[in-house]
C-alpha cells in the first residue's frame, strides 16, 4: 500500500514538474519572439524605415503588451515619421505601464515645446528633473523654455545646471554665452563661447559670435584670429566678412577693412548696415564721393537708417 501511495505522489509531482517546464518555456518563447520583433523594429528605425519599424513594434506589443519600452520606441517611430499625435498616445501608454520609466516624459516635453505648449512642456520636464535631477538634457530643455519666454536669468540658471552635469554640453555652453551677451556681460559671454569652441573648434556661429564680442571689447586681434578660422570654413558668410572688416579697421588696416566689407556686399547686396559701414571706411580713406554713394544706398534700402543708428 505504501509503495502504491509513493508511486502516486511521484506521478503527480512529475506532472506538476512537466507542466511548470511547459509553462516557463511558453513564457520564454513569448518573450523571445516579442524581443525579436522589438530588435527588428530598432534596426528599421535606425535606417529610417519608419513604417516597417512601427509594424515590428506593434507585433512585439501584441505578443507582450506589458513592456513600457516597446511603446516608447513605437512612439519614437511615429514622431520620426511626423505623426506626433500618435507619438503622444504611445508615450503616455509607456508611462502608464511603468511610471518610473522616465524617457517618455522627455519626449512628451519636447513635443509640447515644439507645439508651443510651454506649460505642458515644463510640467513634463519638471517630472524628469525630480526623478533624475542630474540629467543635463532636462535642464537644457527648461533653459530653452525660459529663453522662449524671455526669462534670461532663468535660462542662465538652467544652462548652468546642464553644464554642471555635463561640462562639455556644447548647446548649453553656446546658449548660455548668448544669454550673457544679451545681459551685457560680455566677459562672461566670451568665457562660455571659448568653452563651446573647445568642444567644437570650427563651429561657424560660435566663431562669428565670439569675434563680434571681441570687437565690442576692442580686442581686435583676438577677433581676427577667430573670424579668419570661420572664413576658412565658409567663404560666403556675409556676416563673417563684415565683422572681419571691422576687426581689420580696429587694428588700423583700412584697405583690408574695405576689401572684406566689399566682399560682404557681394554676398548680401541689400544690407543697409554694410553699405553704411563701407561709406564710413571710404570717408576715412578720403573718398567722399564713393562714401556718398554708399550712404545713399543705405538710405534707399532703409529710409530710417540714419535715425536708427543714431538713436
Amino acid at each position: 500500500m505504501k509503495k502504491k501511495h509513493i508511486n502516486k505522489i511521484s506521478v503527480i509531482l512529475s506532472i506538476f514538474f512537466l507542466l511548470s517546464v511547459f509553462a516557463s518555456s511558453g513564457v520564454s518563447a513569448k518573450q523571445k519572439t516579442s524581443s525579436t520583433y522589438y530588435q527588428q523594429g530598432n534596426r528599421h528605425l535606425d535606417r529610417k524605415r519608419f513604417d516597417r519599424a512601427i509594424d515590428k513594434y506593434k507585433k512585439a506589443i501584441a505578443i507582450n503588451p506589458g513592456v513600457a519600452r516597446y511603446y516608447y520606441m513605437l512612439a519614437k517611430a511615429y514622431r520620426a515619421k511626423g505623426e506626433t499625435d500618435e507619438a503622444v498616445i504611445f508615450h503616455k501608454k509607456a508611462v502608464e505601464i511603468d511610471p518610473d520609466y522616465y524617457w517618455p516624459y522627455f519626449q512628451l516635453g519636447d513635443i509640447c515645446l515644439e507645439r508651443g505648449e510651454h506649460e505642458k512642456a515644463i510640467a513634463y520636464y519638471r517630472i524628469l528633473a525630480e526623478r533624475c535631477p542630474k540629467d543635463s538634457k532636462v535642464h537644457y530643455s527648461l533653459g530653452k523654455i525660459c529663453d522662449i519666454e524671455g526669462d534670461i536669468d532663468g535660462a542662465v540658471k538652467e544652462y548652468h545646471k546642464a553644464i554642471r552635469s555635463q561640462p562639455g554640453y556644447f548647446d548649453a555652453l553656446y546658449d548660455i554665452a548668448v544669454n550673457y551677451a544679451k545681459k551685457g556681460n560680455l566677459e562672461k559671454a566670451v568665457t562660455f563661447y571659448r568653452r563651446a569652441k573647445k568642444v567644437k573648434p570650427y563651429d561657424e556661429d560660435t566663431l562669428v559670435n565670439l569675434g563680434k564680442i571681441y570687437i565690442k571689447l576692442k580686442k581686435h586681434r583676438s577677433a581676427l584670429n577667430v573670424l579668419i578660422v570661420a572664413l576658412r570654413g565658409n567663404l560666403f558668410n556675409s556676416e563673417t566678412r563684415f565683422y572681419l572688416g571691422k576687426a581689420y579697421y580696429g587694428i588700423g588696416n583700412l584697405d583690408q577693412a574695405i576689401n572684406q566689407t566689399k566682399q560682404a556686399l557681394r554676398i548680401e547686396q541689400g544690407n543697409a548696415d554694410i553699405h553704411f559701414t563701407l561709406g564710413l571706411y571710404y570717408d576715412k580713406k578720403g573718398w567722399p564721393d564713393m562714401a556718398a554713394v554708399e550712404y545713399r544706398e543705405a538710405l534707399h534700402l532703409n529710409p530710417d537708417y540714419f535715425y536708427t543708428v543714431t538713436e
